[in-house]
C-alpha cells in the first residue's frame, strides 16, 4: 500500500495536486483519485502538445505529411480490395491540390469548396489536398438531395462543388439554380461508369492526369484558421455549416491518443459516413496523425461489419448506438468475438440496456464511449468502461480545464430557467438538466458560417455570474454523485434516428409544400428497441381537402433521406399552438404514436409505398421492439 501511495502522491505533484496523508481513507471515500490524476496528467500532455502546434502553426496536415515522408510505405487507407500506403495517398493529396489550383489559379486561402463523395480514399485525399492549398472544404450529407442539397451548398458560400459521379442525377436536378450561383462542377468518377458523359458544363476531376510530387502547403497562421465546414442540425433551424478551425481534427486527435492508446500499428475501422465530424475529426484525423491505418466501409452493413474486422485486421471500430443495437440483432454466429487480433470501440449513443451484452457476445477488450458535438467547445469520454457513461467530470477537471453546468430549463421552449438575479438555476448532482460549455480563450466556441444570429443563439449569457458566456448543448444529462456523466435526452428542433440529426424545421418545410398540408408539427417518438426517436408528424389539412397517403410518400421519399421521413403521422382538425403560435411538442411526443383517439394516426409501410392507419398488430410489433423502422 505504500508504494501505490507513493505513486499516487507522485502523480498527483505532476497534476499539480496535493493530497494529504491518509491513503486507506481517501481511497475509500474517493475511489476514482487514481483515475482522475491519471487522466488529468494524460490532459497536461494534451494541453502542452496543443500549445506547441499553436506556437509552430502546425495543422493535422503536417503530421500526415510527416508520416508519408518518414514511412511511405506503411499502409494508410484499406478500402474494399485495395491498400493505398501512406506515400500512395500524400501524392494523391499533391495531385488533388494541383488539379484544383490548376484549373482555376485565382481560388487562394479561405475560399470554400464543397465536397460531396461517399465514404472511401478520395474523400479523404481530397479532404486532405484542399487543406494544402488553405481553402476550406465544406463536407456535405450525400444523403440530401433537391432543396434540403441546395441549402447547404448555398450555406457553403463556395465557389465549387466536387462531387461523385454517383450523385450526378442529384446535382442534375438542382443545376439551373446552381448556375444562378456561378458554382462550378467539378465531377470525380470514383464509382469508374464506364463510357460516363456529363453534361458540357461538368468538368471531370482527372487528378491523375498532373503530378504528385511534393510542393508547400499553404501555411496556417494558426489554428483558428478555418479548415472545413461541417454541417450540423443544431438545435433550431436547417442544417447550418459549422466553423471547423485546424485545431479542432488535431484536438481529436490528441485525445483520441492519450485516452485509448491508438499507435501506427493499429487498424481503424470506420463505417461511419466521413462527412460526419466523429469519423472525419476523429477516426481520420486520429490515423493519420499516428501514422495508424484506416480501414474504411462504403457503408455500415450489419452482416459484413464483422468479416470486415477480421478481414483488415482491426484493432479498434467506431460506433453509434444504433450500429450496435443492429449488429446485436444479428443472427449469432460460432465465430462471433473471435479476431485476429483484439478489439476495443470507441463512439457515442451506446445506451446501458445493450452495453453489457455487446461487449460481451463480440468480446470487445474495452468501449470508449465520448461525447461531443461537432462544433462544441467541450467533450467528455469515458476511460473506465463505466456502463452508461459518457464521462467523468470530477473536480479535479473542473478545477483545472473550466466549467460544465447543469441548470433547470424549460423543456418547452429549451431556454434555461433564471433565478431572481437573473443567472441560471443551477442544479444539484442527481438532478437532470441543461448542459452548458463555458466559452473561454482555451475553449472558443466557433460558430457557424453564415448569418451572426445563428451563432448568437448558441450562447447562453450569465451564467453564473454576469458577463458570462457559455455554449448550449441543447442536450439533457445527468451527473452523479460520483462524478459520471450521463446523456439523457435531445431539447430542441432536432432528434436523433438512424445515426443523423433530423431538423423538424427541414421536414415540416417538406412536408408544407405538398399541396393538401396546411400545417406540419414535427417530432420524434420513442420506438422500443431503437436507439434515438422516430420522425412524426402531427399534419392539418386545408378546409375541404383529402390525403393522398400514396402521392404523400412518394413526396416525401423524393424530397428527404429516409431517417428523416416521418415514420407516423397524426392527422389533426387543428394544431395546438402557445401564446407567441409556436408549435406544441411535448404533450404530443407523451402521446407517441398510440391511436389515442386524438385524430388519426397512421404509419408508413415502404413495401406498399404508402401510410395506412396503425392497428393493434403494428403496435404489437412496435411495443415488442420488433419493427424494422
Amino acid at each position: 500500500m505504500a508504494s501505490s501511495w507513493n505513486n499516487i502522491q507522485k502523480a498527483a505533484l505532476v497534476a499539480g495536486v496535493s493530497i494529504p496523508p491518509g491513503y486507506a481513507w481517501l481511497r475509500w471515500k474517493y475511489p476514482q483519485l487514481w483515475t482522475d490524476i491519471h487522466f488529468y496528467r494524460k490532459l497536461k500532455a494534451y494541453f502542452k502538445m496543443m500549445e506547441h502546434c499553436q506556437n509552430s502553426k502546425l495543422s493535422i496536415l503536417h503530421f500526415f505529411e510527416e508520416n508519408a515522408r518518414v514511412k511511405p510505405s506503411h499502409p494508410c487507407i484499406l478500402f474494399e480490395n485495395e491498400t493505398y500506403t501512406y506515400g500512395e495517398v500524400a501524392a494523391n493529396v499533391n495531385r488533388t491540390a494541383r488539379w484544383v489550383i490548376g484549373s482555376d489559379p485565382s481560388l487562394k486561402k479561405g475560399d470554400a469548396v464543397c465536397v460531396l463523395l461517399h465514404n472511401g480514399p478520395t474523400i479523404v485525399w481530397t479532404w486532405l489536398g484542399l487543406q494544402k492549398k488553405g481553402i476550406i472544404a465544406s463536407m456535405i450529407n450525400y444523403n440530401l438531395k433537391g432543396q434540403a442539397l441546395l441549402h447547404c451548398i448555398k450555406s457553403s458560400y463556395a465557389k465549387y462543388i466536387i462531387f461523385g459521379s454517383e450523385f450526378l442525377d442529384a446535382i442534375i436536378d438542382i443545376k439551373d439554380a446552381l448556375r444562378d450561383l456561378n458554382m462550378g462542377l467539378w465531377m470525380i468518377n470514383d464509382t469508374r461508369i464506364p463510357g460516363l458523359l456529363p453534361p458540357d458544363d461538368v468538368v471531370t476531376m482527372e487528378i491523375s492526369t498532373v503530378s504528385g510530387e511534393n510542393f508547400p502547403t499553404v501555411p496556417i497562421t494558426g489554428l483558428s484558421d478555418v479548415g472545413s465546414y461541417i454541417f450540423t442540425s443544431g438545435t433550431t433551424g436547417m442544417p447550418k455549416p459549422a466553423v471547423i478551425g485546424h485545431n479542432k481534427p488535431l484536438a481529436a486527435a490528441l485525445f483520441y491518443h492519450i485516452n485509448t492508446g491508438l499507435a501506427p500499428d493499429d487498424v481503424h475501422y470506420i463505417a461511419l459516413p466521413i462527412y460526419h465530424s466523429a469519423a472525419l475529426l476523429m477516426a481520420v484525423s486520429g490515423s493519420i496523425y499516428h501514422g495508424a491505418t484506416l480501414a474504411i466501409a462504403r457503408k455500415f452493413s450489419a452482416s459484413h461489419f464483422w468479416d470486415d474486422v477480421r478481414r483488415f485486421r482491426v484493432t479498434i471500430f467506431q460506433y453509434i448506438g444504433e450500429i450496435c443495437r443492429y449488429l446485436l440483432a444479428q443472427p449469432q454466429k460460432e465465430n462471433d468475438g473471435v479476431y485476429p487480433r483484439p478489439v476495443r470501440a470507441i463512439g457515442n449513443g451506446l445506451r446501458p440496456d445493450i452495453w453489457r451484452e455487446f461487449k460481451a457476445r463480440f468480446n470487445i477488450q474495452q468501449i470508449f464511449e465520448f461525447y461531443g458535438a461537432t462544433e462544441a467547445n467541450f467533450a467528455f469520454l469515458n476511460t473506465d468502461d463505466h456502463v452508461g457513461s459518457m464521462g467523468r467530470y470530477s473536480w479535479l477537471l473542473k478545477r483545472n480545464v473550466g466549467n460544465v453546468e447543469i441548470v433547470d430549463c424549460d423543456t418547452e421552449t429549451g431556454e434555461p430557467k433564471r433565478g431572481r438575479d437573473g443567472l441560471c438555476i443551477q442544479l444539484p448532482r442527481g438532478s437532470i438538466g441543461l448542459m452548458l460549455f463555458q466559452i473561454t480563450e482555451k475553449a472558443a466556441f466557433a460558430g457557424y458560417r453564415g448569418p451572426e444570429d445563428m451563432t448568437r443563439k448558441k450562447i447562453v449569457s450569465d451564467v453564473k455570474t454576469k458577463g458570462d458566456s457559455y455554449f448550449n448543448t441543447g442536450d439533457l444529462v445527468k451527473i452523479d454523485v460520483d462524478d459520471y456523466i450521463y446523456f439523457i435526452d435531445r431539447l430542441g428542433d432536432t432528434f436523433r434516428w438512424k445515426g443523423e440529426n433530423v431538423s423538424t424545421l427541414e421536414v415540416s418545410h417538406a412536408l408544407g409544400l405538398f399541396p393538401a398540408i396546411v400545417e406540419a408539427n414535427v417530432y420524434g417518438v420513442h420506438v422500443p428497441g431503437h436507439d434515438g426517436r422516430a420522425g412524426m408528424a402531427s399534419i392539418v389539412l386545408h378546409k375541404g381537402a383529402t390525403l393522398d397517403f400514396s402521392a404523400l410518400y412518394q413526396h416525401i421519399t423524393s424530397s428527404l433521406p429516409d431517417y428523416a421521413r416521418p415514420k407516423f403521422l397524426r392527422l389533426l382538425d387543428e394544431m395546438d399552438l402557445t401564446g407567441t403560435f409556436k408549435h406544441k411538442k411535448t404533450e404530443l411526443m407523451k402521446r407517441g404514436f398510440a391511436p389515442d383517439g386524438y385524430g388519426e394516426v397512421y404509419i408508413i409501410d415502404p413495401s406498399k409505398k404508402t401510410y395506412e392507419p396503425i392497428n393493434h398488430d403494428h403496435i404489437k410489433v412496435l411495443t415488442a421492439g420488433h419493427s424494422k423502422l
